[in-house]
């Protein structure tokens, strides 16, 4: 069970450090109490309901990874709701989930009207035990009842058990949710274990949402290597480099972005991070000369580039950056490398027959890290989970990445691009149909399409342009509702009215066309 790897730290090292966050440490001994404390609670609410699910909605607290612990310890499949997203995403999600209740910390307590406003049905809404002396304590978290009092009973579960769900951005408009079993993510967790040797009193930092994934790697390959997860209050690049200083990191884990900004902040100075041991990095491609920069900053670190699909569990292949491959000027994009222990991966043609080797094809995962499927039965995103035996591998069933990759000799995977209309803005998966579904609902335009712009000197998308045909639009008003919908990420940079769309032979819009008109500087705002 996913939990397990806290629990099994919490007997062997209880006062040892396991969380620093709010500028406090807490030992694994006072996070299990509150653990206990959450699960106990939950157990006693849901006695009369089998909930099976439950919302937590948290940010950057102690009282977020307890609920998170204290979820899967009830038996429960945690849901993780970000205050950094649209209200109303967070009310599809919650609608989406069919969850019956929720946790929440006190500093989310203050978005919680605005979603609520938007539900037909409320889930049942408990506030998280935090500290005493919590200041500034929102209105409507007064009025919140806490979690009852009561004995805990262990509660055994199975592998099969769902032990989270993560909602991605979805191709109609909708986020999908992602289910993860306990087998899918002890499976992930064991593969990271065998990756990294373990150091001793290890030092992890989480930087990102627990709504997304890489969250899960901060959290529990940490507990499971007994080490201490450090929690900053932003991921501002000058912050978060004095951060690494001032708490001695061991382990870093980002999108390649968040560097980038420290490299644009002159942060990356040689030697400037010595106590690194290990740095992840996953998302979006990791360009060459921030590999350097990395390296040269952190010059006693692993440099580990990840790569994997939230249907997938967290990454399935990694490629170990090192100088030899650097010297190289060739390489201007790390490659995603070899599949991680118990993951298979299969490179595929339009009929998913195997493609000759160094022949660029449709990339296929398979192994004990796959997830089920999505959570709504009717998600037309199911098709890319499918039935299949090749010989010579054990894998049964397979999911479609819709990313174009081949296999070369020395390096593993190398990713050649995507064959749909996803893109990854600073490590965070869009559809861009999702994006056009909302600028169309808000600008009533006849067409509308979406196009990544601009990109970055290796080719990863930083923004988005969306073009609409109606040039009585009013811009303002479809940035604000895209705003009030999207996550930040996702919002177009820019809203483009034009007269009429560029067409392919086909008689479908030429997005390579849009893409050339910005590259030409021919459209404006």
């Amino acid at each position: 069970m996913l939990q397990s790897f806290f629990f099994d730290s919490v007997a062997s090292q209880s006062r040892r450090p396991a969380l620093w966050v709010d500028e406090r440490l807490y030992s694994y001994g006072e996070i299990e109490t509150r653990a206990r404390r959450v699960s106990a609670g939950l157990a006693a609410v849901a006695r009369t309901s089998d909930a099976r699910r439950c919302l937590l909605f948290g940010h950057r607290s102690v009282a977020a990874y307890a609920g998170v612990l204290g979820i899967l310890d009830a038996g429960m499949a945690y849901v993780p709701l970000s205050p950094k997203m649209p209200a109303t995403r967070i009310a599809a999600i919650i609608e989406q989930s069919s969850a019956p209740l929720m946790l929440i910390d006190r500093r989310c307590a203050a978005s919680l009207d605005e979603v609520l406003r938007l539900l037909d049905e409320r889930p049942q809404i408990f506030l998280l035990d935090e500290d005493a002396d919590e200041p500034h304590l929102p209105s409507v978290a007064a009025a919140l009842p806490a979690l009852p009092a009561a004995p805990y009973v262990q509660h055994p579960g199975t592998a099969h058990d769902v032990a989270y769900i993560l909602f991605t951005s979805g191709s109609t408009g909708a986020p999908k949710g992602v289910p993860i079993t306990h087998a899918n993510a002890d499976a992930y967790v064991t593969g990271q274990l065998k990756l990294a040797d373990k150091v001793h009193e290890a030092r992890y930092v989480q930087f990102c949402e627990l709504s997304f994934d890489p969250s899960v790697h901060d959290m529990f390959v940490c507990w499971a290597n007994g080490g201490c997860l450090y929690v900053p209050h932003t991921v501002d690049p000058v912050y978060s480099a004095g951060f690494i200083k001032t708490h001695e990191i061991t382990h870093w884990n980002s999108v390649p972005s968040l560097a980038g900004f420290m490299q644009q902040m002159r942060k990356l100075t040689p030697g400037a991070f010595p106590g690194l041991r290990v740095s992840m990095f996953g998302g979006e491609p990791l360009p060459r000369s921030l590999a350097l920069a990395w390296m040269r900053a952190a010059p006693n670190s692993r440099v580990l580039n990840m790569y994997g699909p939230t249907e997938a569990t967290v990454a399935c292949t990694c490629f170990e950056v090192t100088a030899e491959f650097l010297d190289d000027p060739r390489h201007t994009v790390m490659p995603l490398g070899w599949a991680l222990p118990g993951v298979e991966l299969l490179i595929v043609d339009a009929e998913l027959e195997p493609v000759a080797a160094e022949q660029t094809g449709e990339l296929l995962i398979g192994g004990p890290q796959l997830a089920g499927g999505y959570l709504s039965p009717d998600e037309a995103g199911n098709s890319r989970f499918v039935a299949k035996t090749y010989p010579g591998r054990r894998a049964q069933r397979w999911y479609r990445s819709s990313d174009a990759a081949r296999a070369a000799t020395q390096h593993g995977i190398v990713f050649q691009g995507r064959l749909d209309t996803q893109v990854k803005i600073r490590g965070n998966r869009v559809e861009l149909e999702e994006v056009e579904h909302v600028v169309q609902a808000c600008s009533h335009a006849a067409l509308c399409a979406v196009i990544p712009w601009p990109f970055d000197e290796v080719g990863r998308a930083t923004g988005l342009v969306a073009f609409v045909a109606n040039a009585r639009v009013e811009i303002a008003l479809i940035l604000r509702a895209c705003r009030q919908r999207l996550p930040v990420y996702a919002v177009p940079q820019r809203i483009v009215a034009i007269d009429s769309f560029p067409l392919n032979v086909n008689g479908k819009i030429d997005r390579m066309a849009l893409a050339g008109q910005c590259a030409r500087g021919e459209v404006a705002a």
